[in-house]
């Protein structure tokens, strides 16, 4: 079924994170660089997930691990109790455990993206693993990654499609708008 591309005219409904984008950016910076020495309690995703998505979430990187929880205690915070959806919430960004990705490669993705955005697709294309341009090859393709590895792991294809969606914008009468637009908001908030 095909979907008309449009924005939606009301967007009131709609979670604007507390921070400007660049502060939001700039802390999470401060934490990656952090993280490495910070412990991060696993015990609400070892709650939530089951046996195999916990492997995925035990993959990430803790500044990943750390966003995820925080993820999932806004989807908590907000009402949202749907096991799909905290599953995605926890385990959204497990692709980008495919490269080691450096802070500022986080932060080049953010930046290109925004500002750039032909340049942002020149580098993340498509890299072979020994190539200076893999990280950011994975940045771009973690969302599809992660859905596959959910997959393999025997996630719900409600979970799997959140994932692979993570990063992409529908248009406001799709199904599962609602949903996703969930995902984005509490993934932009922490």
């Amino acid at each position: 079924m095909m979907y008309e591309e449009q924005p939606c005219k009301n967007r009131s409904h709609l979670v604007r994170p507390s921070h400007s984008p660049l502060r939001q950016r700039l802390y999470r910076g401060v934490e990656g660089l952090l993280a490495p020495w910070r412990r991060v309690d696993d015990g609400p995703a070892a709650e939530a997930l089951s046996p195999a998505a916990l492997a995925l979430f035990r993959r990430m990187s803790n500044a990943d691990r750390a966003h995820s929880l925080r993820v999932y205690r806004w989807l908590l915070e907000h009402h949202y109790e749907q096991e799909d959806l905290l599953a995605a919430g926890l385990i959204h960004d497990c692709g980008k455990a495919a490269a080691r990705l450096a802070v500022w490669q986080r932060t080049l993705k953010v930046l290109f993206r925004k500002l750039a955005p032909g340049w942002w697709r020149a580098l993340s294309a498509p890299a072979s693993s020994d190539h200076w341009r893999y990280p950011f090859y994975i940045l771009a393709e973690h969302a599809r990654i992660g859905a596959e590895w959910a997959e393999a792991a025997g996630c719900s294809e409600l979970t799997c499609w959140l994932i692979a969606h993570h990063e992409t914008d529908l248009p406001c009468h799709h199904p599962r708008y609602e949903l996703l637009r969930a995902l984005q908001n509490a993934d932009a908030s922490s």
